[in-house]
């Protein structure tokens, strides 16, 4: 089943597979997690802490850089040749997901 996202983006929840413009992107576990957990969080600002809990379990035992180095290889796989972001960085609070306005 596939949902559209956006005028552009359509994420297969079966297969674990993300779309953007008609083109496969090729995601890894942690990086879909993540892009299915904004998907359901659409136009919300999210902490970090929240998205940690969610996407890594509250108990794992991660390094400090973890959601930066996976948001920055989701958001290049994800954004790279488009001129409408989806991922932006709301400094000091944390993430939405989203096209701006």
């Amino acid at each position: 089943m596939q949902a559209v996202l956006s005028s552009d983006l359509e994420l297969d929840k079966e297969g674990h597979k993300a779309y953007r413009a008609g083109t496969d992107i090729s995601l890894r576990k942690k990086e879909y997690d993540l892009l299915e957990f904004f998907t359901r969080n659409q136009g919300r600002v999210i902490n970090r802490l929240t998205i940690l809990e969610y996407v890594w379990n509250y108990n794992a035992q991660i390094a400090t850089n973890t959601l930066e180095v996976h948001m920055a290889g989701l958001r290049r796989k994800l954004d790279g040749n488009y001129s409408k972001k989806l991922l932006h960085t709301i400094h000091g609070i944390g993430y939405i997901f989203g096209y701006a306005e």
